[in-house]
């Protein structure tokens, strides 16, 4: 399973860690939880921006990233 796989994964309307609406795309980050999907801006990820999420957060959305793919 290639964890860093994200065409099944949903694009959201905005970036989660700036809220712009265009040139969004999902990416992927390592987390203490685990790897888990994210829309981010291209600005975003260029930077490595990642959005700040609580440990239960995390652990939602590791879960949710594994049901992407699979």
């Amino acid at each position: 399973m290639n964890l860093d796989d994200t065409s099944r994964c949903p694009v959201g309307p905005e970036c989660e860690s700036c809220g712009r609406t265009d040139e969004l795309a999902v990416s992927t980050a390592d987390t203490p939880a685990g790897v888990i999907c994210m829309t981010v801006c291209d600005a975003c990820e260029l930077i490595a921006t990642h959005p700040v999420l609580s440990p239960a957060e995390e652990a939602t959305r590791v879960r949710e990233h594994g049901a992407h793919v699979g």
